[in-house]
């Protein structure tokens, strides 16, 4: 399954909470890692990295999509 790596100007554990919340939104998640520390969220899933970045998006957080990994 593939998995996801994007930045994310998360700056705190209710930051991280509203990622994974939209994130479970989506159909085709498996499981979702936000490293804050890091600001980075690894994503697995079959969904889209399009579907997966604005899920990010709509949490009002500066985010980019890094890479597949």
């Amino acid at each position: 399954m593939p998995s996801h790596a994007f930045n994310v100007a998360m700056t705190c554990e209710g930051c991280a909470g509203a990622v994974r919340r939209n994130l479970a939104k989506l159909e085709g998640i498996e499981k979702v890692d936000t490293l804050v520390a890091d600001r980075k969220v690894v994503v697995s899933g079959t969904a889209s990295s399009d579907d997966m970045l604005a899920a990010i998006k709509k949490t009002g957080k500066e985010c980019s999509y890094i890479g597949q990994v």
